[in-house]
């Protein structure tokens, strides 16, 4: 989320965040377009939403995000990292062998076994 502003007085913040995200990736390019759907959310401190509201649609490409590298903070110890953008492809892949892994029936023999001897 990035902070567009903040009011201690009220206890209210403004942020741009993106609740959808369109990757459509090719993968016999590994490259495709992303399409982040931005709104502006204005939440109290408690968390409370007092307003959302469509900011718009940017578009960005694949290969153009992952050449790139990102500073984030770690929620733990709250340093701030440099990660290198192939990462997100990385995981982002590691994420959907797991989900389908975990939904996947396992396969059934075709033939019975053969009887005990």
């Amino acid at each position: 989320m990035a902070l567009l502003s903040e009011n201690t007085t009220f206890g209210t913040r403004v942020e741009a965040i993106a609740p959808r995200i369109v990757i459509d990736w090719n993968p016999y390019t590994n490259d495709g377009p992303v399409t982040f759907h931005y709104e502006k959310l204005t939440t109290q401190g408690d968390g409370a939403v007092l307003e959302r509201t469509f900011l718009g649609v940017l578009p960005a490409q694949i290969s153009t995000l992952l050449a790139a590298t990102y500073t984030i903070i770690d929620p733990t110890t709250g340093e701030e990292l440099a990660e290198p953008g192939w990462k997100l492809m990385a995981m982002i892949k590691a994420a959907t062998d797991a989900v389908y892994e975990a939904t996947a029936q396992p396969s059934t023999p075709t033939a019975p076994p053969y009887p005990a001897e």
